[in-house]
């Protein structure tokens, strides 16, 4: 994967979200000869590891298009994505760039937490000859189709529910509150900036929605009906929430589950995630080692939104600078998305695949 490429259409930048993960995918490119490497040896060694290619994607649309990409990962620890390892892991996603510009690859995402930089300084980035995009317009997609079919699904009506959105000054945060804000009875936003909270909410009330927003979720969740989550902290505290509510947890990693465990009324499903129908195929193929979900052909829409730019030939950036994605981006992706037969994920958990009102085992 180091030599110049052609047949390359698409590159995804992107990062594990748990040392378990990383565990199994350092000790899957190991040689079956070696010893396996626990995680307490592999931490003393991540840091170190450059950017590189790990695996390849094969595409399938019912249109007859098919399109190649590489999986590049950038080797950026879970526990240091904080402002402490910004400029290292700054420094890890330019390098991961460069693999895909040394290879001659057009375009490319900048997934998880490497999306950041695209939402802010995308000047780093202008020299390269190639098209960017964080994928949020097509996460944020997945995220309100989502939470409005889960409504559905479950008897609620979104015109009389509050919506609450966790890392709501976020670009997806951003998006998804546009998207709905019509759609829904109150807003609940909460964010860690307050300055740049309170700017969004009094363009929201200026607008005349009906909005509540604070820094301490504690005064929003109980009078949430549907959460959107899309803050990647892990110290989020959903406590004393109503009898029925519906969660789309789409942070990155996903952590709310532990959090809600002992509320039998609580609809909870990752977000933000289609189904690629007609074929999504890895070479190597990972899929039993680390990248795993409970049905078949799953991917972050992050990733699908690159491949619907290389399936429909989009060479211009797309999702770049936060709160850019308007409700028209939102739905042209999604409408692309289904054109090349990519369908919302069907709702699971860390429990596996669910049914409205009940939670079933994968099969």
């Amino acid at each position: 994967m180091d030599r110049e490429t052609p047949s390359l259409d698409f590159a995804v930048i992107g990062h594990q979200d748990s040392w378990p993960n990383i565990q199994s995918l350092i000790n899957v490119m190991r040689t079956s000869e070696l010893e396996e490497l626990p995680i307490s040896k592999i931490k003393g060694i991540y840091d170190y590891i450059p950017p590189r290619g790990i695996f390849k994607m094969h595409v399938k649309s019912p249109t007859g298009l098919e399109t190649n990409g590489l999986y590049i990962d950038t080797f950026i620890a879970p526990d240091k994505l904080n402002a402490q390892n910004l400029r290292a892991n700054i420094q890890k996603v330019k390098d991961a760039v460069k693999v895909a510009h040394n290879l001659n690859i057009k375009m490319t995402i900048l997934g998880g937490f490497t999306s950041l930089l695209l939402e802010g300084n995308f000047k780093d980035f202008e020299g390269y000859d190639m098209v960017l995009t964080t994928g949020n317009s097509l996460t944020s997609a997945y995220v309100v189709k989502g939470i409005e079919k889960a409504a559905l699904q479950n008897g609620m009506n979104m015109s009389k529910s509050n919506l609450l959105v966790i890392g709501a000054t976020g670009d997806i945060g951003i998006a998804c509150t546009n998207y709905l804000k019509g759609k829904v009875n109150r807003l609940l936003l909460c964010a860690r900036n307050m300055r740049r909270l309170e700017v969004f909410g009094q363009s929201l009330l200026k607008e005349g929605h009906d909005v509540k927003y604070a820094s301490d979720l504690t005064e929003l969740a109980p009078e949430a009906d549907l959460i959107i989550s899309v803050a990647s902290s892990s110290d989020i505290k959903m406590n004393a929430l109503k009898q029925k509510v519906i969660i789309c947890d789409a942070g990155y990693p996903k952590n709310l589950e532990e959090k809600v465990e002992h509320q039998p009324g609580v609809f909870l499903f990752h977000g933000g995630m289609g189904q690629l129908k007609h074929g999504y195929f890895f070479n190597p193929d990972y899929t039993s080692q680390f990248y795993r979900y409970p049905a078949p052909h799953l991917g972050h829409g992050c990733i699908i939104e690159i491949i619907l730019m290389a399936f429909e030939g989009i060479t211009e950036n797309y999702s770049i600078g936060k709160g850019n994605i308007t409700p028209v981006k939102i739905d042209l992706m999604y409408q692309l998305s289904l054109k090349h037969g990519i369908v919302l994920a069907p709702f699971y958990n860390s429990k596996g695949i669910m049914v409205p009102n009940k939670k079933v085992s994968a099969t």
